[in-house]
């Protein structure tokens, strides 16, 4: 059973089932892309230290990226996830905002999602997102959320997150990168293999398990490439063993029992890939080789030592994951605009058309820094008048990525590392990559050289030795600088990375500016030459010596041996080759007796004054003939009494076999008193003897003094004329010497770097051969007969379809084109030859072959080399007898299309591109729609679209729905040119060659038909209604008659006045039923009754108005209760009465009203007169008040009937016309 994980969306927002909410958002930062200043010199800090043990305690962490447009490596992903306590999983998606939430949801197989905040801890067995727009890191294993500033795709959001979690986690971080994240990924993939973490990518279903990934992709830094649903299988394999290699062993045991192993290592390394890492720093091999034993799952130090002697593979694994190198373009655009600023014109100084400047670029990777500074120096080189050569020397010890210099082909990526100007100008867009362009790739050469054991190149102007230098020791680092200075010319330039300097090297370099990393070079001792290949045998440190523990007595028994040592040994002192001493024992103060003065270290000067003598001498023939040499019986008073002295001196090979020091031993005689008094009578008994015996011997000596004297004064005179012949000589052989050893350190450098240029133009003629053969079997392939020709117009080359039309063999090379008989007609084809050659414009004629009826085009062309050289011409043959019959066929067809298409006058046709642009427009469009073929050509197809049709995207549905299902119907309004609208009916069909290319729509005008239709629809509609309206009144009028009467027959003739009034309004209305009733008129034919016999007692008066249908039916019925009621009761039932209608317009509170008014004379009422409110009284006084607002009024009065009626003049009542509503 799967475990039920929670989803944590790392956001501004949160994510619930419903969508995003939105809640505060933190400021814009820029993503994390690579280490540069204080982050990189704290990183390489770290890594230089010894520290590599894991962080036990915390959850592993897995960051996942991918892409928004490619979800389905994180559905398998994610389906396969089981149960992982310890690890926490993290999913950074590019182009996030491709995914709408059903597919996310369905991506992430409906696990729960959990909210998290800004800085929250990390916490095991969760599974987090990042929502779009937003950029993570991680510092001090928190999250940190903040809105991202750049686009998305462009800003490196995985790069960003992978960086920091690698520089957080250490080897507790695991990265995945899945496919479609176009190299976001890399950077961050090495920082985590770098600090011992485990890498993993994608690898397709079409990939073998060998097929290598290109090196600025992921899959370069990948330890596995695994299908997604591998993934979580080894990431569950690598952490159970990362927690039992913790269980089994602690830090320091880990540490010591690696560090121990080093040298074995670095030796293993050494004898199987040629490269030597003995002076690495031990922190940087330590960490890769606790990383590679995670990979492989070894727990101890020994076995994985074992593996790596039986396993090829491995050792490559742990070589590659030493170099790892990740760079970019421009890396630290400060310090490049420095060089671009300070530097590169100074190496153009002095410099002309035959002088060269000369670059060494070590630890090139994938060339992107050796293409960098080749871009600065050309587009300086395009600013002076001067143009010397240029050559780059761009080494590594990589051959992969050399191998990819040397392509110089990147991922769309280096976008945001490169101007746009400089994009479009030393860069060509193929495909989805960019390819370095021919000039600057000409300039540099990429070869294997390793600084350590290869000679260094020589008269350089610059060298970049970029972020390698950290990972050497202290010792490497002193040999390697002095050979810079070297390999530089004089005022030549060190180009070092931000964590780098040479500011121990006062005497060979000095900063051009301060916290500048480019140093430029001092002119020091020209005669001091470096030694190389640089010695990098390892010694082992005092730190690196694993120390065995002693028993207790063996110690005791050690001290007391050193204690009796010290006591019985004699006092020695040790002196160098100067005299000077180096060293002194115990026990020498009593041979000691300084001379008074400055203080020295001078042994005569130090000795014991009755020694100095005796041990100068000593110390000459000990240091001349290189043996020992001992004196016995040297006397030497202490402290009054007389001491017998033994000197025994003896030198001190090194492991060359040259004495460099000597060790001087004093041993200790007899100390005997001397007595006074025999002293005394031995004076005065042998003192006139002594005087004699002297004065003899001082005139002896004196003979010979002077004898000496004269004898050393010849001598000196002729060792003064040797001397100055020896010096003389001496000097010129230490000319030569110095002169000899110059040229062998530059024969050694020319070597270097005769055999880099030849191994540069090996790989250039191993690429001109595969250039080659490409070039025939394109030739061959493609079977276009294709000759060569001279600017003699002789063969040069041919292809095997050329001899089809000319009798070619291979010995007619050299011969001229002339004399070689043709199948088809060339005299024409030999003038477009000379005529390309004088003007160097291509040519091009139809040759017809007579005998086979085949059409051939003829292309003559001029032949241009690699140097814009004119060096003939070249001839293709294309047959074209097939696209011939084609375009016959073609325009047979196409004449008669159009026929039908001109002639079709009822209907339009249009045809447009798969981009919906209008392509063609018949003559019938031009009537129908108005617009001419000129105006609709070009335009999109909504142009005659409604705009309501436009909006609703009733073009996109109406394509679909063709593409869908083969056609549309089309019938809808359509615009004309005027602005006038049609009803089109139609078609829309998709055109196919296979894929849609584009549509075709027949439309005709069905505006007639449409509207005698849609009138018949609106007739039976309204008719429809006045039936049902009609109905309704007249059982209103029966019911409300039923109740206003008392017997049958009142009732008949009272319903049948009322329908008759009711009848002779709609009978007005069905007459002109959109322009209303006229309101005299209505009046009128209701009293038309009683008009002829009274019409001098009848007044009808009042403006012309038109009442609306619903309003006329209601009034004609009032009227004709008023009318009834004056037949009956009022004025029309006596000759004496008298009745006046009138009605008129008036304006109350800035309203219209009508005011009706219906007034009776001549009339007395008797007491006969119904009082009661019946049919009529509801009507006027109820009916009109609800349905017209209008306010009623009825007065019985002593001369008759009064009646007012007044009512808004509103366009629901009344037909609004210029004279009624125009005011």
């Amino acid at each position: 059973m799967r475990p039920q994980w929670q989803v944590l969306a790392i956001s501004r927002d949160v994510w619930n089932v419903d969508g995003w909410r939105g809640v505060g958002c933190l400021p814009d930062v820029e993503g994390v892309t690579e280490m540069t200043g204080a982050d990189q010199s704290e990183t390489e800090d770290r890594e230089a230290s010894d520290d590599v043990g894991p962080a036990s305690g915390r959850p592993f962490v897995v960051a996942l990226g991918a892409s928004g447009a490619a979800p389905d490596g994180v559905e398998k992903f994610v389906g396969a996830l089981t149960t992982m306590g310890d690890v926490s999983i993290v999913i950074v998606l590019q182009h996030r905002e491709a995914l709408d939430p059903a597919r996310l949801e369905r991506m992430l197989a409906g696990r729960r999602l959990t909210r998290i905040e800004d800085k929250a801890p990390v916490e095991g067995g969760k599974l987090y997102l990042l929502e779009p727009d937003l950029l993570l890191t991680m510092e001090d294993h928190r999250f940190q959320v903040r809105a991202a500033k750049e686009q998305p795709g462009l800003r490196g959001t995985i790069d960003s997150f992978f960086v920091s979690l690698a520089e957080n986690e250490g080897d507790r971080a695991i990265g995945v990168v899945l496919k479609g994240t176009a190299g976001d990924g890399t950077l961050g993939l090495a920082r985590i293999k770098e600090l011992g973490g485990l890498t993993i990518a994608e690898r397709g279903p079409e990939e073998s398990d060998g097929e290598a990934a290109p090196t600025d992709a992921p899959g370069s830094l990948a330890d596995f490439l695994l299908p997604p649903e591998e993934v979580p299988g080894r990431i569950q394999a690598h952490v159970a063993q990362l927690l039992k290699f913790e269980g089994q062993h602690t830090f320091d045991q880990s540490a010591v029992e690696i560090r121990a192993a080093l040298a074995q290592i670095a030796t293993v390394l050494r004898n199987k890939t040629g490269h030597d890492f003995h002076g690495y720093k031990p922190g940087t091999v330590m960490r890769r080789v606790q990383r590679r034993m995670q990979v492989v799952q070894l727990d101890e130090v020994s076995d994985y030592l074992a593996y790596l002697k039986e396993n090829s593979e491995e050792v490559q694994n742990l070589f590659n994951d030493l170099l790892i190198g990740v760079t970019r373009f421009f890396r630290d655009a400060k310090e490049f605009a420095r060089l671009e600023r300070e530097v590169v014109p100074r190496m153009f100084e002095g410099k002309g058309a035959t002088d060269q400047v000369r670059i060494w670029v070590l630890g090139c990777a994938t060339g992107e820094e050796a293409y960098s500074i080749g871009i600065l120096l050309r587009e300086h080189l395009a600013k002076i008048d001067q143009t010397p050569q240029i050559q780059i020397f761009a080494t590594d010890i990589d051959v992969r990525a050399l191998a990819a210099a040397r392509i110089g082909r990147y991922s769309k990526s280096i976008a945001k590392d490169i101007s746009p100007e400089r994009l479009a100008r030393w860069f060509v867009k193929e495909g989805e990559t960019y390819c370095v362009v021919k000039e600057l790739r000409e300039m540099c050469i990429f070869s294997s050289h390793n600084i350590l054991k290869d000679a260094p190149f020589s008269r350089l102007n610059l060298i970049s030795y970029r972020n390698l230098l950290i990972y050497l020791n202290s010792d490497l680092q002193s040999q390697v600088i002095p050979l810079f200075h070297f390999a530089l010319a004089p005022n030549g330039f060190l180009f070092l990375g931000n964590s780098e300097n040479a500011t121990k090297h006062v005497k060979h370099f000095e900063a051009i500016e301060p916290r500048s990393r480019i140093f430029r070079r001092l002119s020091g001792d020209p005669h001091v030459l470096p030694s190389f290949p640089i010695s990098v045998v390892a010694q082992p440190r005092r730190s690196d010596v694993v120390r065995v523990p002693v028993r207790a007595a063996e110690g005791a028994v050690a001290r007391q041996a050193d204690r009796i040592v010290a006591r019985f040994a004699p006092a020695y002192v040790i002196v160098d080759a100067g005299g000077q001493v180096v060293h002194f024992s115990g026990r020498m103060e009593r041979y000691l007796g300084p001379t008074t003065g400055t203080a020295t270290l001078d042994l005569i000067n130090l000795i014991h004054r009755d020694l100095r003598m005796d041990l100068r001498d000593a110390l000459q023939r000990a240091s001349e003939t290189r043996e020992g040499v001992v004196i016995d019986g040297l006397k030497m008073q202490i402290d009054g009494l007389d001491a017998l002295v033994g000197i025994n001196v003896e030198p001190i090979k090194d492991g060359s076999g040259k004495t460099r020091n000597l060790v001087v031993v004093f041993r200790d005689g007899v100390v005997r008193p001397s007595s006074l008094g025999e002293i005394r009578r031995a004076a005065r008994s042998n003192f006139n003897e002594q005087i004699e015996r002297l004065e003899s011997d001082l005139r002896v000596s004196r003979e010979r003094l002077q004898a000496t004297i004269e004898e050393l004064e010849s001598t000196n005179e002729e060792l003064k004329s040797s001397n100055e012949e020896y010096q003389s000589l001496n000097e010129e052989l230490q000319s030569a010497n110095e002169e000899l050893e110059t040229s062998k350190e530059e024969l050694q450098s020319i070597n270097e770097e005769l055999t880099t240029v030849n191994g540069e133009l090996g790989h250039r003629v191993n690429e001109l051969t595969r250039a080659t053969s490409d070039l025939k079997n394109l030739l061959e392939s493609t079977q276009i007969a294709t000759v060569f020709l001279d600017n003699d117009l002789r063969v040069m080359n041919f292809t095997p379809a050329a001899t089809e039309l000319f009798h070619l063999v291979d010995s007619d090379v050299g011969r001229p084109l002339a004399h070689i008989k043709a199948r088809i007609p060339v005299e024409e084809i030999y003038d477009s030859m000379r005529r390309v050659l004088r003007t160097l414009a291509s040519v091009e004629h139809p040759v017809v072959d007579p005998v086979e009826n085949t059409r051939y085009i003829a292309r003559v062309l001029p032949y241009r080399s690699v140097d814009n050289f004119i060096a003939g011409v070249v001839v293709t043959f294309t047959n074209v007898t097939p696209l011939t019959r084609a375009e016959q066929a073609l325009r047979e067809s196409e004449a008669r299309f159009r026929a039908i298409f001109e002639s079709a006058a009822e209907y339009a046709v249009i045809t447009t591109d798969s981009d919906r642009r209008i392509t063609a427009w018949n003559p019938a469009a031009e009537v129908i729609f108005g617009w001419s073929a000129a105006e609709a050509v070009g335009e999109d197809l909504g142009l005659i679209f409604t705009e309501e049709d436009r909006a609703a995207r009733a073009v996109h549905r109406e394509i679909e729905e063709a593409i869908k299902d083969g056609s549309a119907v089309d019938q809808r309004w359509h615009r004309r040119k005027n602005g006038s609208r049609f009803w089109g009916s139609g078609t829309l069909t998709p055109l196919k060659d296979p894929d849609v290319i584009g549509f075709v729509k027949i439309l005709r005008d069905e505006t007639q038909s449409q509207l005698m239709d849609e009138r018949q629809r609106l007739l039976l509609a309204e008719l429809q209604h006045r039936v049902r309206n009609t109905l309704a009144v007249i059982r209103s009028i029966a019911r409300l008659t039923a109740q206003s009467t008392g017997t049958i027959d009142e009732y008949v003739k009272n319903f049948d006045g009322r329908i008759g009034a009711f009848a002779r309004v709609q009978a007005t209305l069905t007459r002109e039923p959109s322009e209303g009733v006229d309101f005299g008129d209505l009046i009128s034919n209701e009293l038309g009754a009683y008009h002829g016999s009274a019409a001098d007692r009848i007044e009808i008066d009042g403006p012309k108005i038109r009442l609306q249908s619903k309003a006329a039916e209601t009034f004609g019925l009032a009227i004709h209760e008023l009318a009834t009621n004056a037949a009956k009761y009022g004025a029309l039932a006596t000759p004496k009465g008298r009745l006046a209608v009138t009605w008129a317009m008036n304006v109350k509170d800035d309203s219209r009203w009508v005011k009706f008014s219906w007034s009776e004379q001549g009339v007395e009422l008797s007491s006969e007169v119904p009082r009661r409110r019946g049919f009529g009284t509801e009507l006027l006084e109820r009916s009109l008040a609800y349905d017209f607002s209008a306010a009623t009024s009825l007065d019985f009065g002593a001369g008759g009937l009064s009646c007012t009626i007044d009512f808004p003049a509103t366009k629901e009542i009344l037909v609004l016309d210029s004279e009624t509503g125009g005011k």
